[in-house]
């Protein structure tokens, strides 16, 4: 059993990069000081350190191993310091993900009968610890490429998540943080077929806005599909499954997709948009998952959706194999389990119980495996607790690496129109530009809108359109009557410092937009028109008791 006390701390807390670097140079490394080496060290871990003859060159070891980049709590013996606890449970987890276990003193084939194939594969397998950061507990492990077999993400995971985070003799936790990969490693793997590049030729070169269907459980397959006509209607790009709904008696998938395709179908025919239904294919057998994908497909669909981590690795590659021209959609349910680590507070100070694997990592593995839209968290949302998480996973969507194409990143959880200018602005590290490489999706800040579902949808564009203008906020609540309410039902800061700043002079749109949503957003008929706020007060009564608490001196006009 764990006491917190025994839990080895760092004095600085990890900071992931959220900008593409050089990440020795960003987690502060340090070549590995082989003065503390002794000789028991020595003996049972020498072959995984770094030939001290040879000059260090990173560079050498980016082209020709898979990096993992580790943050570990070592377990201490009597008269270890941390710093030689630390450099020994790095090596112990070399040894175990390459050539070693926990007795060297192998006898598999005795000194003298190894034949010279093996004894060459001895020497190029043998993985190096390269790097020690011991201000944060983190160390760098280079795995060689020639361990592991092109375009085979499984076994990829059995090493780099593999035996060293349950090895409970070297440490109390560790973490997979980050991960390089060679350009010759991925030169095994299809990646994203469409990514970000071919989704924008589909729905446009801008901020795409979609929903998810709720409640999650329980409607038939033809309110299913009228929630997401409403959505559809209303301008949304995109309407998904929820990731637990797949072919239950009560909404079949059959059913389901075939109403919804209909709906985009006929929705296309009369706005001139492409549309997006992303159907949740994941199941136990991979045959099922193949025919479900193949019914999407005759029926003009163009997106499936898998939970990546539910259906495995082998599920997602098969998938992108069998349908390359379909978008692949990549729901990330039960990463928490893994990804989420206790944060606590010790004599005062923040501590991090630092274990399992970071949800930087599993982006990366999704964008390998050729998920082309994928789901990293959302800032101003409901399920990061920071949105430098976020960050950190759209850094692994758009880093450079080698022939794999870019991932679009989803940012879901939580979401309503009231956020998107402060999210599209927070998911552009480098620069006050809205980022226009991103989805949005809102399933209750589209279905809890006051004005129902059709207006939530509304809202979500109206803010999608005004990011892409760039146009205010007030000057959007102004001429929308969806974003006021949605303002009005989830923001009342902003809302109340927007009445305050209207005049006699102001203009207001405060009747629904009901008209179908046209391709860029080209109306063929007039919509709702601003009113003074005489007339605002006519057609909305309750914006008066508005003006009474935050503007009463406008109602004396």
């Amino acid at each position: 059993m764990l006491d917190v006390k025994n839990w080895e701390f760092f004095p600085e807390r990890i900071v992931l990069p959220v900008t593409e670097c050089n990440r020795y140079i960003a987690y502060k490394f340090e070549i590995p000081d082989l003065s503390l080496i002794d000789d028991n060290m020595r003996t049972r871990l020498g072959p995984y350190l770094l030939n001290p003859d040879t000059p260090f060159e990173f560079s050498y070891f980016r082209a020709n191993h898979i990096i993992m980049y580790v943050s570990i709590s070592p377990k201490l013996k009597p008269g270890w310091t941390l710093k030689y606890g630390l450099f020994r449970a790095a090596l112990e987890i070399a040894a175990e993900e390459s050539t070693g276990t926990w007795d060297p003193d192998l006898k598999t084939i005795r000194p003298g009968e190894m034949d010279e194939n093996s004894q060459a594969n001895m020497k190029i397998l043998e993985a190096k610890v390269i790097g020690l950061n011991f201000l944060t507990g983190m160390a760098a492990v280079a795995l060689p490429v020639e361990g592991f077999e092109k375009g085979n993400i499984p076994q990829l995971l059995s090493v780099i998540m593999g035996n060293y985070t349950g090895m409970a003799s070297a440490s109390w936790g560790v973490r997979l943080e980050d991960v390089d990969f060679p350009d010759r490693y991925l030169e095994g793997f299809t990646g994203p077929t469409l990514g970000n590049e071919g989704i924008k030729q589909i729905l446009g070169d801008q901020i795409t806005v979609g929903t998810i269907v709720k409640p999650k459980t329980g409607l038939s397959e033809a309110d299913w599909a009228k929630a997401a006509r409403k959505s559809y209607e209303g301008g949304l790009d995109v309407v998904k499954d929820d990731e637990n709904l797949t072919s239950q008696d009560y909404c079949t998938f059959e059913k389901r997709a075939k109403l919804t395709l209909e709906e985009c179908d006929r929705i296309f025919k009369e706005s001139g948009r492409k549309l997006v239904f992303v159907a949740n294919i994941t199941h136990g057998d991979m045959d099922d998952m193949v025919k479900r994908g193949e019914l999407i497909r005759s029926l003009g669909g163009n997106c499936l959706m898998i939970d990546i981590l539910a259906t495995g690795m082998t599920g997602v590659q098969t998938i992108r194999k069998k349908f390359p021209e379909m978008i692949l959609h990549g729901h990330r349910a039960g990463h928490g389990a893994q990804t989420i680590f206790p944060e606590i507070m010790v004599n005062g100070q923040p501590m991090d119980l630092r274990h399992g694997i970071s949800m930087k990592v599993w982006t990366l593995i999704a964008r390998i495996g050729g998920i082309d839209q994928f789901h990293i968290g959302a800032p101003k949302g409901k399920m990061e607790s920071t949105y430098r998480t976020v960050l950190e996973n759209l850094e692994a969507c758009t880093r450079p690496m080698g022939k794999i194409k870019t991932m679009r990143p989803i940012c879901s959880g939580g979401l309503k129109a009231t956020v998107l200018w402060d999210v599209a602005r927070i998911m552009n590290p480098d620069g006050d530009e809205p980022n226009m490489d991103i989805i949005c999706q809102a399933g209750g800040g589209t279905h809890s809108h006051t004005l129902g579902t059709h207006a939530g949808a509304k809202s979500m564009v109206q803010a999608r359109d005004a990011i892409k203008a760039g146009k205010s906020v007030f000057e959007t609540i102004s001429s929308h009557f969806e974003t006021f309410l949605a303002f009005r039902r989830w923001d009342s800061e902003v809302y109340e410092n927007w009445i305050k700043s209207l005049t006699s002079e102001s203009l207001l749109v405060v009747e629904p937009d009901t008209r179908l949503y046209m391709k860029n957003a080209q109306y063929t008929e007039k919509g709702p028109q601003p009113v003074n706020i005489k007339r605002a007060l006519e057609l909305y009564p309750e914006l008066k008791g508005d003006l009474e608490r935050f503007n009463l001196d406008l109602l004396k006009f």
